[in-house]
Parts: C-alpha cells; sequence; structure tokens
C-alpha cells in the first residue's frame, strides 16, 4: 500500500468530526488550476514522491538504500473567517505522519500562503528508511 493512500485513511478519520475533508482525487488540479483552490475546506494528498539512492555499496552486490518519499498536501481554507477550529485540524494533519508504520524518519512541515482572501496550507510530509 503506498503511503499517500494510508496517510489519506488515517486523515479520513482524524478529520471525520471536522469542516474539513479529505480528498481521494488525483491529480488534484483541472485545466492547469488547483482543485484545492475552487474546493475549500478539502484536504488534497498528492502521490507518493520517492527518491532512492544507494546509501552503501557493498562488494557482494547487497548495497544499502536511502528511501525518501515525500507526499505533499494542501488546503485552502478563507483567510477572513477559517474554521473556528482551524488550530485542530492542522494539528491533527500533522500528527498523522505517526500513522505510517517502518519508517524510522516521519516528519511533517507545514508553511502558509494567502492569495486573494485565501489561506493555503501546505503540508510536506517525509518519509525516510534505509
Amino acid at each position: 500500500m503506498a503511503i499517500r493512500d494510508t496517510l489519506k485513511a488515517n486523515l479520513d478519520v482524524a478529520l471525520a468530526g471536522s469542516n474539513v475533508s479529505v480528498s481521494a482525487e488525483l491529480p488534484f488540479t483541472t485545466g492547469g488550476e488547483a482543485l484545492y483552490l475552487k474546493n475549500m475546506k478539502k484536504l488534497y494528498l498528492d502521490q507518493d514522491n520517492i527518491d532512492k539512492s544507494i546509501l552503501f555499496t557493498s562488494l557482494d552486490n547487497s548495497d544499502v538504500y536511502n528511501v525518501n518519499t515525500t507526499v505533499t498536501g494542501f488546503l485552502a481554507v478563507d483567510a477572513k473567517n477559517p474554521p473556528g477550529d482551524i488550530d485542530t485540524i492542522t494539528d491533527n494533519i500533522i500528527t498523522s505522519r505517526l500513522a505510517i508504520s517502518g519508517q524510522p524518519t516521519r516528519e511533517c512541515e507545514m508553511a502558509t500562503n494567502i492569495e486573494s482572501d485565501v489561506l493555503i496550507y501546505t503540508f510536506n510530509f517525509n518519509f525516510i528508511t534505509v
């Protein structure tokens, strides 16, 4: 199962009682326009972006790889009237990284940006395994 699928399943449960839902749509753009800007209060997750590189080379061809999987999430809300529980929502989204097992490194960075009265949250989930 892809990390995105596990993350989405956990987020469905974590955000069940809030004003925000999780979209299963891929791709999350149509005609060059981001769907999260059209469908506010809906979290969109990008596909797994996997970067695999050799960490150690061995003589017996059993090389050790570093696998870095990144999933980016986007959530847009009205900047003038954000949901009252937006802090809890963002905390639940960030904490959902812990649902991914078998990954020694499970990180999530959040950034915000305002475009035309729309507050955009960008979540960069990063999972690293050796």
